[in-house]
């Protein structure tokens, strides 16, 4: 974290790598959405399960995921993926957006 309050995002697509500067405790989906990300999302209450990518979490670097999380992404939890409208970045993480094409 930084003295203003925020810690940073890496943002994986194919090749290239972004940063992004989150607020500590800030809604990942909220903040690429803001950045304007390629997010794919519709509802933003884990519902849908639509806005699911695979991250590199450290401990202590996000919630925790809610049972509505680990519900809707079953199988997929365990392979890395979360909901990122369920993330809330308290460190720094790695994000993968899908590749176009």
């Amino acid at each position: 974290m930084d003295q203003s309050g925020c810690v940073t995002v890496t943002v994986v697509q194919g090749e290239e790598r972004s940063h992004l500067s989150v607020r500590t405790g800030e809604n990942l989906l909220l903040a690429m959405v803001r950045e304007r990300f390629p997010v794919d999302f519709a509802c933003t209450t884990g519902k849908c399960a639509t806005c699911r990518l695979r991250m590199e979490i450290p401990p202590g670097s996000a919630s925790e995921p809610s049972p509505t999380e680990r519900y809707r992404l079953g199988a997929d939890f365990a392979a890395g993926l979360r909901l990122s409208c369920q993330v809330y970045v308290t460190g720094p993480l790695t994000v993968y957006l899908p590749t176009s094409g």
